[in-house]
């Protein structure tokens, strides 16, 4: 379905084609019917300020304290700032088989866990973990769609979402396939977009968070849309169907699906790691917190970053997450030394389920080193 003008989004403006439309909430089971409509280019996003979001929750606590600074993260043994250089990621990944590595510095290749390296190259392609690549019915379409705003029906329901493509899109290539969830106020348009709620001149500013850039070509993205502007447990039906959706029409490598956000987006990343671990490769939340239970078991590779200053959602909101998928990983409360973002990787993880967890100076925001560090944590599977 083609969509343009200028639209009002929940008492935002909107403009350009593929500017996203709000439909009312429904209720979606496993069985749900799918439908997908194309819609050329992208709109411009909204980029209001993230409204507060308040709650708590509690799990096993892997550390006892908080980093001070950019440069150092707690040390859970003693709540003092480690020290030394972090065991960074090493070697190229290989998820895509035909993308270049992201920054061998990246905040989430910390620790012996997380480092990754080989990988296959061509439609055989393998990773960091080794794992052969799972290509999906949409390999080798003949019509593929293009980048931009489209529509998909879920029994009844329409909802939003923004396609972003490798320019050089391969039919034949299984791509890993990253969903970027947009925070409350936020739309998918300002994710594809880029701009804020990254910090300006930062690499979380580009578009999707900066991951796209660092994964240089290397990936397929999605920027859903939520119905008015924040996510619910509900939305877990979406995803499926999203993600099904994307499988069918393009080349995707079902063994490398992966989630990110900021603030809501961030819980919503969180609730699908709870609900669908097996689902999804990894997830990366950026100034997330659990919203209600978290009731998932099933390991999942653990990303995350909070500014410690965070007076919409505090820190200890984020650490408690950390400490859950950390128990959910079998991680012990010792981490590996701080990288130069000062994230910390925990040691003892499952193997291939790391947990890493980046405490940075700032406010509500995405850290200005997200992009690189969230696809080198990724491009390791």
């Amino acid at each position: 379905m083609r969509s343009s003008g200028v639209l009002a989004v929940g008492g935002l403006i909107v403009r350009g084609i593929g500017a996203v439309l709000l439909a009312a909430c429904g209720t979606h089971g496993s069985n749900d019917a799918v439908a997908s409509s194309r819609s050329d280019g992208n709109g411009a996003g909204s980029a209001d300020a993230a409204s507060a979001v308040s709650g708590t929750s509690s799990s096993e606590s892997l550390s006892g304290g908080t980093a001070s600074g950019a440069g150092g993260a707690a040390s859970p043994s003693s709540g003092s700032p480690a020290s030394g250089a972090g065991g960074s990621s090493s070697g190229t990944p290989g998820s895509s088989g035909t993308s270049a590595s992201a920054s061998d510095a990246g905040a989430g290749g910390a620790g012996a866990d997380a480092a990754g390296t080989g990988g296959g190259s061509g439609d055989d392609a393998g990773s960091g973990d080794g794992a052969p690549a799972k290509p999906s019915a949409g390999c080798g379409a003949s019509n593929p769609p293009a980048g931009g705003g489209y529509t998909i029906d879920v029994s009844g329901t329409t909802r939003q979402y923004v396609l972003g493509l490798p320019a050089s899109y391969d039919t034949q290539h299984p791509y890993p396939l990253v969903l970027t969830f947009h925070g409350h106020s936020y739309s998918a348009n300002s994710v594809a977009d880029g701009g804020p709620p990254g910090r300006a001149g930062s690499s979380s500013a580009l578009p999707y968070y900066g991951i796209q850039s660092a994964s240089n070509d290397g990936a397929i993205f999605v920027a859903p849309q939520a119905i008015g502007s924040g996510w619910s447990s509900d939305d877990v039906a979406f995803v499926d169907a999203l993600v099904a959706q994307i499988e069918s029409d393009l080349c995707v490598d079902e063994a490398r699906v992966f989630a990110s956000g900021f603030s809501m987006g961030a819980i919503m990343t969180i609730t699908i790691g709870c609900a669908e671990g097996d689902k999804f490769r990894a997830i990366a939340a950026m100034s997330g917190e659990i919203q209600g239970t978290c009731a998932g078991n099933h390991p999942v590779p653990y990303w995350a970053s909070h500014g410690m200053s965070d007076p919409t959602i505090a820190i200890a909101n984020g650490e408690a997450a950390r400490d859950k998928f950390g128990s959910i990983d079998g991680c012990s409360s010792q981490t590996a030394p701080a990288d130069a973002n000062g994230c910390v990787a925990y040691e003892g993880c499952a193997p291939g389920y790391p947990v890493v967890w980046c405490p940075f100076d700032g406010v509500h925001e995405p850290a200005p080193f997200a992009g690189d560090a969230i696809w080198s944590f990724f491009s390791q599977f």
